[in-house]
């Protein structure tokens, strides 16, 4: 039997496995599993969906501190995982009479953990004597090369997997229980208040650079900006010092400047020589689809998964720059030369020698991410298409001759002071022309001008500006420190950076911070800043690197973060009650701000807010008596995206204006959008624009 991790994995393991290609899918109620030939063998393929089983306490009581667990089936954990049943029993039921069992999930620790957790409790079988598939893409080839060379299970990687699960499941759910239990015993509300180990320091980044912004002062500066003319054309000019400091300065330079007649004094040529980037990992990959693509990293994270289960690239959760010797470089290009839009630029690599530029980074699991060069056995959607032409022009450039770049600049002087004018110019694309839309650099020639020419300065002004403070972060720029600070792993950074969003600690995807998170970061600090200190996670990250390697076991790591675990606790008891008023304040100022949305236009004295349906999880507009019975006055709302308040009225009907951030798709209406004459104007008019353009792609993609 070989246990895969998801469905569309199951069915290339089967079919690249089969001898006639044309394994037997059989249905069992919702689920299936595989029936292949393998020369004399019968084999039995089943899919896991993700994590089969998860951590549940085993001590009564929602409180803490918990200390105690059990690995169960997921349907025990969230009762909406129905489908996970069915798996489960049919796994059980196929492994009676097995005689062998091999590990086909992806290779890294969590597909190592998904298999032999399977194997333990599904399977009922003794994972140290079944075997593991090693495998980087699901090319027919690769897995076939990887059953006919199995290896055995690797233990330490698995030991790493559980004591990750295990401490962040301790720090989780000890840690959120005792946020929230102080916000109940302060106001008698049940309001969950999420944080663990990675997102503490996440919100404390995040949080900490809100301050510098909030202290920032700005201070001004002047910047001259020089109109010359030669020869009866327009120069800019810069000034050497790019910020003077007070505004006489200033207006001396301008003083001494204006109307004088500089001469070139030099023009400085220097040749820059650039190699190409190495290939992708998937911190880069995440990196360069949001600066390009404005995709999320994990937005990018879940595109590649899919990729990668299409057969059209390698596994994405890797560290790796480098591309292994034994990678058939040749046949992914041949592959690629099949493809309309790729094939000039892999017939031109394909004469020259395949030495590709190599990162430093690598990854004992996995080579960097590349194309396979096999046509994607689904048809792409356009955000695959666009990540897919992104992997593979990174993949070209590898191959690329240097970047030859011209810098240009001519220095202008006129008695004490120095100006400047520049050029860039591209003597030879090399590898930026594998990397086409990637690449964007704006070339700029320096004006026909020689030394010992006369400039003249006819105007000369001092523009004051003021500096800047830091920049927020963005999804990709919080991923990167994360990365940098060795909190998380590759496959989890993404989803911690959605969590702090998420949870409601900042403001839609500019990560700045809301009152709630404010009030989270400002509690913790004060009374628990050891939840907000990266140095204890880092250690942690340690500590299961270092079982991986086999250089400690998971039953001392995990003693001695249940000891810290517990001193944290302990601490948190003693100061619970201050800690719950500190966050009650805070929510209030969050609801009020994100959630009230002003008078009841039906009842006069209640407060229109956000509400949720206990019943159905949706969530509408209500009326603060609605409870009371005094009043019913409801709006429906939009069921996806984040709604915020407006200090504006609609100008149609005069109810509340919010604002619907959904993905990258920002737009304004109103509470009372489904009856109010207006919006059903501009909804109508929105439908005749969709449609026709819905008829015109229709007409370009029969053309």
């Amino acid at each position: 039997m070989l246990v895969t991790e998801k469905p569309t994995a199951a069915k290339k393991i089967a079919v690249a496995l089969d001898d006639s290609k044309s394994p037997r899918e059989v249905k069992k109620g919702r689920t299936s599993y595989f029936e292949c030939k393998c020369g004399n063998d019968d084999l039995v393929v089943v899919y896991a969906l993700g994590h089969l089983f998860e951590l549940m306490q085993t001590e009564k009581g929602w409180t803490y501190p918990r200390l105690e667990n059990e690995w169960v089936p997921k349907y025990e954990v969230d009762k909406k995982a129905t489908n996970i049943k069915p798996i489960i029993a049919l796994i059980k039921g196929l492994s009676k009479n097995i005689d062998m069992f091999v590990v086909a999930t992806d290779y890294d620790i969590e597909g190592s953990l998904i298999g032999y957790l399977t194997l333990l409790y599904a399977c009922k079988t003794d994972p140290s004597n079944a075997k593991r598939m090693r495998f980087s893409s699901l090319t027919e080839s690769e897995l076939r090369n990887a059953f006919d060379n199995l290896h055995e299970l690797d233990f330490p990687l698995i030991e790493s997997g559980q004591i990750r699960h295990e401490v962040d499941w301790l720090y989780g759910i000890n840690m959120t229980r005792a946020l929230t239990l102080a916000i109940k015993k302060a106001a008698g509300w049940f309001k969950i208040v999420s944080t663990g180990r990675v997102q503490g320091p996440a919100l404390s980044f995040v949080a900490q650079r809100e301050k510098e912004i909030n202290l920032f002062l700005p201070l001004p500066y002047w910047m001259i900006q020089v109109v010359a003319y030669h020869n009866n054309k327009e120069l800019e000019l810069e000034y050497f010092k790019r910020h003077i400091s007070t505004v006489s300065d200033g207006k001396s330079i301008v003083e001494s400047l204006s109307d004088q007649t500089a001469i070139v004094d030099k023009i400085n040529r220097r040749t820059v020589t650039q190699l190409p980037h190495p290939p992708f990992n998937l911190s880069s990959l995440q990196s360069e689809a949001y600066r390009h693509l404005g995709y999320k990293p994990s937005r990018t994270l879940d595109l590649a998964q899919s990729l990668y289960l299409n057969s059209a690239i390698s596994y994405p959760r890797t560290s790796s720059e480098q591309l292994p010797d034994n990678l058939d470089l040749k046949a992914i290009l041949i592959g690629l030369s099949s493809m309309k839009t790729y094939a000039d630029m892999a017939v031109t690599i394909l004469k020259g020698p395949l030495k590709p530029i190599q990162g430093k980074k690598t990854d004992p699991a996995h080579p960097a991410i590349h194309p396979t060069g096999e046509k994607p056995t689904k048809k792409l959607t356009p955000s695959e298409q666009k990540l897919y032409d992104l992997i593979v022009r990174r993949f070209f450039s590898v191959f690329g001759e240097p970047l030859v770049k011209d810098h240009l600049r001519a220095d202008i002087i006129w008695e004490n002071h120095k100006l400047y004018t520049r050029g860039l110019q591209i003597q030879k694309l090399g590898w930026a022309e594998y990397y086409g839309p990637f690449f964007k650099t704006e070339e700029k020639s320096l004006p026909d001008i020689s030394e010992g020419d006369s400039i003249h300065l006819s105007s000369v002004k001092a523009e004051e500006k003021h500096t800047l403070p830091p920049a927020r972060f963005n999804p990709a720029s919080l991923l990167k420190l994360l990365e940098r600070e060795n909190l998380g792993t590759k496959s989890t950074r993404s989803r911690i950076v959605d969590s702090v969003r998420s949870r409601g600690y900042t403001i839609a995807d500019r990560f700045e911070l809301s009152t709630l998170g404010y009030a989270l970061y400002e509690t913790l600090d004060h009374y628990m800043s050891v939840m907000l200190s990266p140095e204890m996670t880092r250690q942690l990250e340690k500590e299961m690197e270092d079982i991986q390697q086999g250089k400690t076991d998971r039953d001392s790591v995990l003693a001695k973060a249940r000891t810290n675990l517990l001193s944290i606790l302990k601490e948190f008891k003693e100061k619970e009650e201050q800690i719950g008023e500190e966050l009650v304040k805070g929510l209030q100022r969050y609801w009020k701000e994100t959630e009230e949305l002003g008078p009841c236009p039906k009842c006069g004295n209640g407060v229109l807010r956000i509400v949720q349906s206990p019943k159905t999880g949706k969530r509408f507009v209500g009326c603060s008596n609605y409870k009371e019975g005094v009043c019913d006055q409801t709006f429906p709302l939009p069921q996806k995206g984040t709604v915020t308040p407006l200090e504006k009225t609609c100008p149609y009907c005069d109810h509340q204006m919010i604002k619907v951030l959904s993905g990258r798709r920002t737009w304004e209406t109103c509470i009372n959008w489904t009856e109010c004459p207006g919006r059903q104007e501009d909804l109508k008019a929105l439908d005749e624009r969709r449609s026709k353009q819905s008829k015109k792609d229709d007409g370009e993609d029969s053309s």
